[in-house]
């Protein structure tokens, strides 16, 4: 469902030395959890193939009203108690604008 109103968030997360695989565990199971979420049309989460201590979120949202209910969610917020543990600096979180789409 593309429209103007989408609203896409990336987050770049690099993970203490030697935590690479408790952080996929943490991170792979807020996924699952955030599943179903209204608004919510894409979340994925990916792992630098380089360098295993990268992860990246991308999720796709309807709109910003559907993409602060995900960040005010249960699962997110439990998840980033752990992964502030397990993180080396600040996650980065951006917020994008959808200009075009194709399929």
């Amino acid at each position: 469902m593309f429209s103007k109103d989408n609203l896409i968030l990336t987050t770049r997360i690099k993970a203490k030395s030697g935590h690479e695989d408790e952080m996929r565990s943490v991170l792979e199971e807020g996924i699952r959890r955030c599943a179903g979420q209204e608004g919510l049309i894409i979340y994925n989460l990916q792992q630098d193939k380089d360098d295993p201590t990268l992860f990246l979120f991308y999720g796709h949202f309807t709109s910003e009203a559907s993409y602060r209910m995900h960040m005010d969610s249960e699962p997110v917020r439990r998840i980033y108690d752990e992964v502030v543990l397990l993180a080396e600096g600040t996650p980065q979180t951006r917020l994008w604008i959808m200009l075009e789409k194709v399929e």
